[in-house]
C-alpha cells in the first residue's frame, strides 16, 4: 500500500503556492509521493482565459521535475465532461484500490465543499489534509468540520477523524501572496516571474506562444 496525495486545480498557471502547499503535505503526512492534478475542465471556473489542458499539464511537469516526492498526473484529461473532484477520487479507487489516499486542498475550498457536487460524500473517499490560507485558523476548521460531518472526533492538534474512519489534518503553510491570476498579469505585462512560477515552467512561460495569448490576453510588447 502506497499513502498518495492528490493536489488538484486548475493550474493556470501553477506557481510557488501550489508547489509548497504539496511539498508541506507530503513531509507533514508522511505521504510516500504526491500527485498534481490538473482539472481538464474546472467546473467552479470558466473557459474562458484557461489555457488548454495539454499547456498547463506541461507547465506542472516542469514545476515537479527535480523534487523529491512530486509527481504529474495527467487522469482529468482522459476523463469525458467536467472535472468534478468525487468522480476522480472513484477514478482512483477503482484502479488502485490497495492505495491509501489523502486529498489536498485549501481552507478555502476546504469551507466551500458543501456546495462542490456530492462534496459531503469526500471524506468518504478518502483522507483530507486542509492546507491553512490567510485568514483561517485550524479552529475555525475544526468547527466547520463538526458541523458539517456528524460524529467527527478530534484525535489531537490539527488531526480529526470523521465517522467514516477517514482523517482530516491541518497542515500550516508558509504565506505566499501569490495567486494564477497574480502570474498572468505578471505574464502579460512581461514582468519577472521569478520565486512566483518554478523556474522551468517559467522558462515555457516567458515563450509564450499563440494559445498563451488566447488564453491570457495579449503580451505588452517587450
Amino acid at each position: 500500500m502506497s499513502r498518495i496525495g492528490i493536489l488538484g486545480g486548475s493550474f493556470n498557471p501553477i506557481h510557488a503556492g501550489h508547489m509548497r502547499m504539496a511539498v508541506e503535505s507530503r513531509e507533514t503526512l508522511g505521504l510516500e509521493r504526491v500527485l498534481l492534478m490538473p482539472a481538464s475542465q474546472p467546473p467552479h471556473k470558466p473557459g474562458e482565459g484557461m489555457l488548454p489542458f495539454a499547456h498547463r499539464l506541461r507547465l506542472v511537469e516542469l514545476a515537479v521535475r527535480g523534487v523529491s516526492g512530486l509527481s504529474a498526473s495527467g487522469l482529468e484529461g482522459l476523463r469525458p465532461g467536467p472535472s468534478y473532484t468525487v468522480d476522480t477520487l472513484g477514478a482512483l479507487r477503482e484502479k488502485s484500490p490497495e492505495d491509501d489516499y489523502t486529498f489536498i486542498l485549501g481552507s478555502e475550498a476546504f469551507f466551500a465543499l458543501p456546495t462542490w457536487r456530492r462534496g459531503l460524500e469526500i471524506p468518504h473517499l478518502c483522507h483530507l489534509a486542509v492546507a491553512l490560507r490567510q485568514g483561517a485558523d485550524a479552529l475555525g476548521v475544526a468547527d466547520f468540520a463538526e458541523s458539517t460531518w456528524p460524529g467527527m472526533e478530534r484525535v489531537g492538534e490539527g488531526h480529526m477523524r470523521f465517522a467514516t474512519g477517514n482523517s482530516l489534518r491541518i497542515v500550516p503553510v508558509p504565506v505566499f501572496e501569490v495567486s494564477s491570476t497574480d502570474v498572468r498579469e505578471r505574464w502579460r505585462q512581461r514582468r519577472c516571474l521569478a520565486m512566483l512560477v518554478p523556474p522551468a515552467a517559467e522558462e515555457i512561460m516567458e515563450r509564450g506562444g499563440t494559445a498563451y495569448e488566447q488564453a491570457w490576453g495579449h503580451r505588452h510588447d517587450a
